[in-house]
């Protein structure tokens, strides 16, 4: 046995490639959250009636637990599994056998896990809210520049109506607003502290489980004590929640792309690249990266599925330890596709120019110019419709633009006689924009009224999420305090 009172020593094919490796990851995701979780929970051992006339013990672990601080991470040694047992085997080192006993009493490796993976699940959530702020300040700004920027809206891949950037932008900027409150629900449920659940059924000492939750910054106790150390879900529905979100921004990103690979869209020199033989490339890369890092953020949470599916209800690797690599891995990719994107929204700048060209070439006004003709001389929508239709046709066959159109044209399509000016008006895209004036329309006082709408919820996003970083950074602050709560 070694002196921590586990098995080993272990097959080289498990101490090599399973917990040294673990071990390693740890050290550089969790060593801090470990020490604030093994804290919490000393605090509350010090004020159970079994600790009197221990103080001064409880005292100098504490102390000792606050050292490793400044400390590297133990590295894997021989008959050592796990970060956790090497923090140990040092603090006993540093205090002696009898010291260290105070921290082992009613601690399990099930719920200590169990609440550094919470912890650094949600620190990885509340980086990725603040993000999805900056984000959303961006395309908001993006959006009120474009207000009254004529763009070509497509669907099914071909040109469809005139509409705005503002509004197009907007539409985007819905979607994240759903994707934020997405993330604080799904914040919101993991604010439970499992820490007191032991290995699975509790203590038998009376623990107060809420004092160590709201120690660590969370709200309440995870209720039952098989959940907190078995569902590990917080975590999965994380997962889901970014691979919502990636999906969501992966589609923004292809029209980001698409604008650029056309020239609507220029991006600064720093977010490009050249080629090595073609002088004229202008690559719109970071868009690219951006791309491929919300791909592994969907591949990433099917993994997480993968590994919560089909097994027990109870403390397994397979939601606790060996799901850990994979979720963080999803964050880092969600991070730096989220980063990339802010710096070309914040960064890039549409081609008016060529825009308001897209525009002139259009022939998409032609369900207005239907609309008229139902207005103005009562005709049937699939009449209206027809005629509409033969007109785009005709021009198209003599090479000219649809808003070039003249009545005689129209009248050759098999319509009636609509003034010029009526026509005109019918078939420009700034028209057709300006008319759609209820609510979501493109017309610019209606996406200015979305917009400002939009703003006020946005503002109160950022409250919310500077309330709860705020809350957790408060609560660790006060936790790594040396000698704070500590009796003695």
């Amino acid at each position: 046995m070694s002196p921590s009172g586990t098995q080993g020593p272990w097959h080289p094919s498990y101490a090599d490639g399973v917990m040294a490796a673990d071990q390693r990851f740890a050290a550089r995701a969790f060593h801090a959250t470990f020490l604030d979780v093994l804290t919490a929970h000393l605090r509350c051992v010090a004020r159970l009636d079994v600790a009197r006339g221990h103080e001064d013990a409880i005292a100098t672990l504490d102390a000792a637990i606050q050292a490793e601080r400044d400390r590297p991470p133990p590295a894997p040694a021989p008959g050592v599994p796990d970060l956790y047992f090497g923090l140990q085997r040092r603090l006993e080192e540093a205090v002696g056998a009898d010291a260290l006993a105070w921290l082992r009493l009613g601690l399990s490796r099930n719920d200590l896990d169990m609440t550094v993976y919470v912890m650094a699940a949600r620190q990885r959530a509340l980086t990725v809210a603040r993000k999805l702020g900056t984000l959303q300040d961006a395309l908001l700004l993006q959006a009120e520049d474009g207000l009254e920027t004529i763009v070509i809206a497509r669907t099914h891949h071909q040109p469809a109506q005139p509409s705005t950037l503002g509004h197009r932008l907007m539409a985007a900027a819905a979607v994240l607003e759903r994707d934020q409150q997405r993330l604080l629900g799904a914040l919101q449920r993991l604010d439970r502290c499992p820490l007191g659940a032991a290995a699975l059924t509790g203590s038998s000492y009376p623990l107060d489980r809420e004092a160590s939750a709201r120690a660590l910054g969370f709200a309440t106790p995870v209720e039952n004590t098989l959940d907190a150390v078995a569902s590990g879900d917080g975590q999965l529905e994380l997962a889901s929640v970014a691979q919502v979100l990636a999906t969501d921004l992966s589609r923004l990103t292809h029209d980001l792309l698409r604008d650029a690979e056309d020239g609507r869209l220029h991006l600064p020199d720093d977010l490009v690249q050249g080629s090595s033989i073609m002088p004229q490339k202008r690559n719109p890369v970071a868009l690219e990266h951006a791309r491929t890092r919300f791909s592994r953020v969907a591949g990433g949470a099917g993994a997480l599925t993968l590994l919560s599916h089909n097994i027990p209800h109870t403390d397994l690797n397979d939601v606790g330890t060996d799901a850990q690599e994979p979720f963080h891995a999803l964050f880092d990719a969600l991070d730096a596709g989220l980063d990339l994107l802010v710096a070309c929204l914040q960064g890039g700048r549409w081609d008016q120019a060529r825009l308001a060209a897209d525009a002139a070439a259009s022939d998409t006004t032609a369900t207005e110019l239907a609309d008229e003709l139902v207005r103005s001389f009562g005709l049937p929508f699939p009449k209206a419709h027809q005629v509409a239709a033969a007109l785009v046709a005709r021009m198209a066959e003599r090479g000219r633009p649809l808003q070039q159109a003249d009545p005689d044209d129209l009248v050759a399509a098999g319509g009636p006689a609509l003034s010029a000016e009526a026509l005109s008006e019918a078939l420009s895209p700034d028209a057709f924009v300006a008319r759609r004036r209820g609510l979501g329309g493109p017309a610019p006082e209606s996406v200015r009224a979305h917009l400002q709408r939009l703003r006020e919820r946005s503002a109160a996003y950022h409250v919310v999420v500077a309330e709860a970083a705020t809350r957790i950074d408060s609560a660790l602050r006060d936790l790594r305090t040396r000698g704070k709560d500590v009796p003695g």
